[in-house]
């Protein structure tokens, strides 16, 4: 519905994709705070190809909650704090859950706390600059969720280019995450006013909300409240429940707007790290994390310290309902295999799903059966395999001319695939110009 409570069609991208019918059942409620980390790993790197923030502290330093630990030397860098007081006891190269290498910085957990059980100070935003809010959210080390870009970087750029449309996106297209939904119906004021920085920093020329067309209509009622009384023009807009619908290229084509780079789409989740950055001075040590799949015994959004360890969070679900075939860091679509249960939690991860055989559907990669399911979910409407086999013949000018860089990876293809052939992994590969076979 719109401000004014008339029902608004709900829209969807027009070619490809995968259907979503029904989500994996899950009991809602208030969101709990994760047990603290004996051990925090912070990755210093959230992107492949960011600058690696330089550490401002040794190892065998006592740190506070909070304190800087590694500062931003250039682009795609953020700065990082420590999310739990204690002793840095190893700065050291490792892998991170997205597959690329960073250092991170060990902090073991000793000494008192300087954020948490305390009420944060409230800041009244508006009297600030926009140069005062910029430098609040860039020392705080706030990125999108979405991608682990600096918020201040891409908000720089987005207020150069004038006339575009922020779309605020709670939308998780997949069986199994909804904690951007969940935050709308928890925190909707919080949601709205990190809008409302945003808009203040951007000036975008509309507002979008985007939403499930399934969201309750209760959590609507109580959008539309807080909207009412902010002084934002927001408009809320169903979407189909379809894989991708929730990347840019998707929204925009659902919105009927011919450029997705017209669009600066943020989560929930990334305004309200902007809100507490602004609001309360709070540097980005949480983040919010759905931990479920077939394998995990209590499915259940929780409010984790950066760097504690997966393998915390799936005891504090209840532990392992049964033997996991995998367990994924992400989404079904896009997701990465977690190498074991001590891989971190990053500003990035928004989801450890423990996956059972039957969900996985896990099997030997085949040659090509000629289904056409590949070409049939693709948004984007390519012939996928065509392109996998032109890359694992070294042509890859042929796989160009193909369509290869319009590939959004975004996963459908390889997930509808009857023959478990690795296309999105070939992929992301050539495009990053590396070797897979």
């Amino acid at each position: 519905m719109d401000r004014v409570g008339r029902m608004i069609r709900a829209r969807g991208f027009k070619r490809g994709g995968v259907p979503v019918p029904h989500r994996v059942p899950f009991k809602t409620g208030p969101i709990e705070n994760a047990f603290l980390p004996k051990n925090a790993v912070v990755m210093l790197k959230d992107t492949r190809d960011a600058v690696e923030p330089l550490p401002v502290v040794y190892v065998g330093q006592e740190v506070r909650e909070s304190q800087l630990l590694a500062k931003s030397a250039g682009r795609g860098s953020s700065n990082v704090h420590s999310p739990i007081p204690g002793i840095v006891r190893r700065i050291e190269s490792t892998m991170t859950p997205g597959g690329f290498e960073s250092r991170a910085i060990l902090v073991s957990l000793e000494g008192a706390f300087s954020v948490l059980g305390k009420r944060p100070e409230r800041y009244l935003w508006k009297s600030l600059n926009k140069a005062d809010i910029s430098h609040i959210v860039q020392e705080k080390g706030i990125v999108r969720i979405s991608t682990g870009e600096p918020l201040a970087e891409i908000i720089a750029e987005r207020a150069s280019k004038p006339g575009f449309v922020l779309v605020v996106s709670a939308l998780e297209m997949d069986p199994y995450r909804r904690t951007e939904e969940e935050l709308l119906a928890i925190r909707p004021e919080d949601v709205v006013d990190g809008c409302a920085i945003a808009a203040r920093m951007t000036q975008p020329s509309r507002i979008i909300l985007a939403v499930d067309e399934h969201i309750s209509a209760a959590t609507i009622e109580r959008l539309q409240n807080v909207i009412a009384a902010s002084e934002l023009d927001i408009s809320v807009q169903p979407f189909i429940r379809k894989f991708p619908q929730d990347m840019a290229r998707q929204i925009a084509e659902a919105l009927d707007i011919a450029d997705a780079g017209s669009l600066f789409v943020l989560e929930p989740s990334t305004l309200i790290a902007l809100h507490e950055a602004v609001v309360a001075n709070k540097p980005h040590i949480e983040q919010y994390v759905y931990v479920g799949g077939g394998a995990i015994k209590h499915p259940a959004i929780l409010k984790a310290r950066i760097g504690a360890p997966i393998g915390d969070l799936i005891e504090e679900c209840g532990g392992f309902s049964g033997n996991p075939e995998t367990i994924v860091i992400g989404g079904p679509f896009r997701g990465r295999a977690a190498a074991n249960l001590d891989v971190s939690v990053t500003r990035t991860t928004r989801a450890v799903l423990a996956l059972t055989a039957e969900e996985t559907k896990l099997a030997p990669e085949r040659g090509c059966v000629r289904c056409g399911d590949c070409i049939a979910v693709c948004p984007e409407g390519l012939d996928p395999h065509f392109i996998f086999k032109l890359l694992r013949a070294g042509r890859k000018s042929d796989a160009v001319a193909a369509g290869l860089e319009r590939c959004s990876l975004c996963g459908a293809c390889a997930y509808a695939c009857r023959s478990r052939i690795p296309l999105v992994l070939k992929f992301d590969a050539a495009c990053r110009n590396e070797e897979f076979r």
